[in-house]
C-alpha cells in the first residue's frame, strides 16, 4: 500500500515544507521590512510602561495566515527578527537582544503551529485570537527572562509586567484585533494557500 503524500497526509504541500529558496527569502524579505515600517510608527510614541511597548505582530501574523505552515512561517518570523534587530543596531545594542531575536522567532512560530497545526483553519476567528495571543505569549516571555536576567534593578514583578503587558500590546492591541479585521480582506486580495487546501479538501 503506497503512503499518502504530504498533501494528502496531513494537508500541508511539499513545496510549503521545503519551498523554493527564492519564495522563502522573499517571504523573509517581506516580513522584515514591513515590520521595520510598522515598528518605525508604532514604536515612536516610546514605551506604555516600564519594558512594554507597541510592536505591530499583526503585519507578520497577516503573512504567516496567508502561508501554509512550514518553512514559510519560518522565514517570516526570521524575517521580522533581523527587522527589529537592524533598528536595534541603530538605537542601540543591548545584551537581552540576542534572547529577544529568538524570542521573535519562537513566538511567530507558535502562531502559525497553533492556527495551522492545530486550529487547522486560519479564517477561523477564534482561533486567531488565541493564536496571536500564544505567539505574543512566547515572545514577550523570551523578552521578560531576558529582562530579569539581564537588568540587575529588574525583579520579579517587574518582569511579569513586562510578559503581561507585551502580550496584551502585542498579541491583542496590535495582533488579534487587526488580525481578525483585517485577515478576510488580505486573503481575498493575495488568495491563501489556505483557501485553496480547503477547496481541494
Amino acid at each position: 500500500m503506497l503512503e499518502d503524500s504530504p498533501t494528502e497526509a496531513d494537508g500541508i504541500d511539499a513545496p510549503s515544507r521545503g519551498g523554493s529558496p527564492l519564495r522563502m527569502i522573499g517571504i523573509g524579505v517581506v516580513s522584515c521590512l514591513l515590520f521595520i515600517a510598522g515598528l518605525l510608527l508604532t514604536e515612536a510614541p516610546g514605551e506604555v510602561a516600564t519594558d512594554v511597548d507597541l510592536k505591530p505582530f499583526f503585519l507578520v501574523y497577516l503573512l504567516v495566515a496567508v502561508c501554509r505552515f512550514g518553512f514559510p512561517t519560518l522565514s517570516a518570523g526570521l524575517g521580522a527578527a533581523v527587522g527589529e534587530g537592524v533598528l536595534d543596531v541603530f538605537e542601540g545594542y543591548e545584551l537581552d537582544d540576542p534572547i529577544g531575536f529568538i524570542g521573535y522567532v519562537v513566538g511567530f512560530t507558535v502562531f502559525g503551529w497553533y492556527l495551522h497545526r492545530v486550529a487547522g483553519d486560519p479564517s477561523d476567528g477564534r482561533a486567531q485570537v488565541v493564536a496571536a495571543v500564544l505567539g505574543a505569549f512566547a515572545q514577550a516571555f523570551a523578552e521578560g527572562v531576558a529582562f530579569l536576567a539581564i537588568d540587575a534593578d529588574a525583579g520579579v514583578t517587574a518582569a511579569a509586567v513586562s510578559v503581561g503587558g507585551n502580550t496584551v500590546t502585542h498579541g491583542v492591541v496590535l495582533g488579534a484585533i487587526p488580525l481578525v479585521l483585517l485577515y478576510p480582506t488580505v486573503a481575498g486580495y493575495v488568495g491563501t494557500e489556505a483557501n485553496d487546501r480547503s477547496t481541494a479538501d
